[in-house]
């Protein structure tokens, strides 16, 4: 948030679950990194990293190659390559238009 402060909201604070990814100049189109931490009764602790997209549907209709419906499951293989960091990193300046 610090570094793409017009772009990176924490809708719930410091503490929130959920990240939103919006582009000012994009209206409508807001990815969401959603994350939970689970621990088993081991207490082995295991984070859930989930991308949901949200799109107008004129966006939806236009998106051909079916991009924002293959969002989540791409995101999931960013994480597994690059780290939580780098797949994150990378979701934002994707939606940089600059």
């Amino acid at each position: 948030q610090d570094k793409y402060p017009s772009m990176v909201s924490l809708p719930e604070g410091c503490r929130s679950k959920l990240m939103a990814i919006e582009n000012p100049k994009l209206p409508g189109c807001r990815l969401n990194i959603v994350w939970t931490v689970e621990v088993n009764e081991e207490g082995v602790v295991t984070p859930k990293i989930n991308l949901l997209t949200k799109m107008p549907e004129q966006a939806l209709k236009l998106d051909k190659e079916k991009v924002a419906e293959n969002a989540p499951h791409s995101f999931q293989s960013l994480l597994c390559l690059l780290g939580v960091e780098a797949a994150i990193e990378g979701l934002i300046k994707s939606m940089c238009t600059d």
